[in-house]
């Protein structure tokens, strides 16, 4: 199992700083709308940008519904109809985040989709939760070699397994896989961050957070948990607005959650209790050691009411205290004194 993963030239997974997508896809409409939200992107820190190639005609059925907090309950086909992208923007899109120097990716709502996103030339492929389980997808994408971004969303540990195996038996092992919780908004006690670990634990692979909260909050909770990936919907104030625009990150909150991130990273260290390099020097003051109360002439036998345990730290350890009773003053020791071993 691949516990770091190269994505285009960055190595995500262990001990690897995380991994920032920005999903724009429903948060622009024209090549400006594209280039406005892109260069924000950019600016805020964003490591790539993703969106999402899909035709309503393929990808639900006109009786199909939403019902979900953020837009209601509408015709499916009637929302992706008006948000789809047209294959022409998509691929300025791409040729766009390539002039600007960052990693551009979509994701398929079908099998007919895989055929237009090879030809301009998408490098990663992003499986939404919706697509998870749909293993006829999955093993054609395997097979064009390319990393595969997996969300797990509505999914159980075991339909994660039998998807993962799908992508091994084909023999790609360029996986990443993405704790996700498919409602919008998310609420914070359904989020159940412990997953990221459960599946670390189980499959070996990088694993990251796909976040539909509202706020930074649970993003950054998620890189504390030990997530390897981010992944926020992401906006520009002057683009129309869309139906993911009230779970989604502008620049300012985004720019936040990233370099509260590097912040959080540097804090989480290695896991090996010992002082830090402060502590060392600290704990010659701070700490307590044995030390006299009294002036205490050379030859003079130890008495418990000679010595306490006091700052600073420099004396002899206080589970020594026993030891240094009875003992004899090598030398002539002054009152209110660290005690250390070559004076007694």
């Amino acid at each position: 199992m691949k516990k770091v993963l190269n994505l285009n030239g960055t190595e995500i997974g262990e001990n690897k700083p995380v991994y920032f997508i920005a999903e724009i896809a429903g948060n622009f409409y024209t090549f400006e709308e594209g280039k406005r939200i892109i260069n924000s992107a950019i600016a805020a820190g964003c490591n790539c940008v993703k969106f999402q190639t899909f035709d309503a005609e393929t990808a639900t059925t006109k009786k199909t519904m939403f019902d979900m907090e953020s837009i209601g309950k509408v015709q499916q086909y009637k929302i992706l109809k008006e948000y789809q992208c047209p294959k022409d923007l998509q691929k300025q899109i791409m040729d766009y985040c390539k002039k600007k120097g960052i990693l551009a990716f979509s994701a398929p709502s079908h099998i007919k989709d895989i055929e237009f996103m090879e030809k301009i030339g998408n490098p990663i492929y992003k499986i939404g939760s919706d697509l998870a389980c749909h293993l006829p997808l999955l093993r054609i994408v395997a097979r064009l070699n390319k990393p595969i971004i997996l969300s797990t969303g509505m999914c159980t540990l075991e339909e994660v397994r039998r998807s993962v195996d799908t992508i091994l038996n084909e023999g790609n092992d360029q996986i990443i896989l993405m704790h996700c919780v498919s409602d919008y908004p998310t609420k914070p006690h359904e989020v159940n961050l412990n997953v990221i670990r459960t599946m670390q634990k189980e499959f070996g692979f990088p694993v990251g957070y796909s976040d539909h909260t509202i706020g930074p909050e649970i993003s950054l909770a998620a890189v504390a948990m030990g997530a390897h990936v981010i992944e926020r919907h992401f906006k520009h104030p002057d683009n129309k607005s869309g139906p993911d625009e009230i779970i989604s990150s502008d620049e300012k909150e985004m720019r936040y959650i990233i370099e509260t991130t590097r912040k959080i990273e540097k804090a989480r260290g290695d896991g090996i209790k010992r002082p830090s390099k402060s502590e060392y020097k600290n704990r010659l003051q701070n700490r307590v050691g044995i030390c006299s109360l009294k002036d205490i002439p050379k030859g003079t036998v130890i008495i418990e009411e000679m010595i306490d345990i006091r700052r600073p730290g420099s004396g002899i350890q206080p589970r020594f205290f026993d030891q240094v009773v009875g003992r004899t003053a090598r030398k002539n020791i002054k009152a209110e004194y660290p005690i250390t071993w070559e004076l007694v």
